[in-house]
């Protein structure tokens, strides 16, 4: 995409474009890519002066576009059509993503919330402004590109040694586990989906770095697969059966800023290795 320039969903027009042929639209200015509105909650503290504050959690994202259409009397109404069909109500969020220079591309995922404008003299020029809503229930903002790691099940952990021995003998070195440092670039926690292709008994991850442990009662057949949602706290059987109830331990992670050092475990198969699919994620 070209600097400074918006586009929603995959086919959607591109707003803001180096390309000005017309009709197009030209964007002067975007609210809602700041810090989203924080949940707070206040409450007095009894018997002195000040109260407490709570506002650990964010609300939802709201990025509301504005600009003006650029275009021709013949065929401006005709690319006012196209607009607010790709900014019509969906079911779905779709990705908002954004091209700001120095760093990489980005995306909210929004549900759009329609286009404004109103009929004045400026379109006896073929113009109109212009503005665009949409909201984001998840409010974080992420790199567009996805980045998959594969997690290879590792040896189990030994250490010292087994009688009997003779002499001279030595000590046997700690075996460190096998695992793979999964990195967030981004400046916030970022939900991932950990995918366990079968067949497998007994799967267990561990992020080491933030001493997380999510194990499983459930044996995955050859041509099955677990999908497990850091982010919805979800765990399906092929993507689509809920199998919540086959969590142990409930200990769900996000993937922290920085390195994460994740391990892929089982009490028998697993010889398919395991994937961790993210994004990296900012405020």
């Amino acid at each position: 995409m070209d600097t400074f320039s918006y586009q929603l969903g995959d086919t959607g027009v591109v707003l803001n474009p180096n390309d000005q042929t017309l009709p197009f639209v030209d964007i002067t200015e975007v609210q809602g890519l700041d810090s989203p509105e924080f949940r707070s909650t206040e409450r007095d503290h009894e018997g002195v002066d000040g109260g407490f504050l709570d506002a650990e959690f964010e609300k939802m994202r709201t990025v509301v576009l504005q600009g003006q259409v650029i275009g021709d009397v013949a065929t401006v109404e005709t690319f006012m059509d196209r607009l607010k069909y790709d900014w019509a109500p969906r079911r779905s969020a779709i990705p908002l993503r954004f091209a700001h220079p120095g760093v990489s591309q980005r995306v909210v995922f929004v549900k759009p919330l329609g286009v404004r404008y109103s009929v004045s003299q400026l379109r006896r020029t073929g113009c109109t402004d212009v503005q665009f809503t949409c909201q984001a229930e998840d409010p974080r903002i992420y790199d567009d590109a996805v980045i998959t790691q594969q997690l290879v099940i590792g040896l189990p952990i030994t250490s010292g040694f087994a009688f009997s021995f003779g002499f001279p003998f030595g000590y046997g070195a700690v075996v460190s586990p096998e695992g793979v440092n999964v990195t967030n670039y981004g400046n916030r926690p970022a939900p991932g989906i950990i995918t366990i292709p079968g067949p497998v008994t007994g799967p267990v991850i561990y992020n080491d770095t933030y001493s997380n442990t999510l194990s499983f009662d459930i044996d995955v057949a050859a041509s099955d697969f677990l999908e497990i949602d850091l982010g919805m706290h979800t765990v399906k059987l092929n993507g689509s059966v809920s199998r919540r109830a086959a969590l142990l331990e409930p200990d769900w992670f996000l993937l922290e800023p920085g390195d994460n050092f994740i391990r892929y475990r089982a009490t028998a198969g697993g010889s398919n290795p395991a994937s961790i699919s993210y994004r990296n994620a900012w405020r």
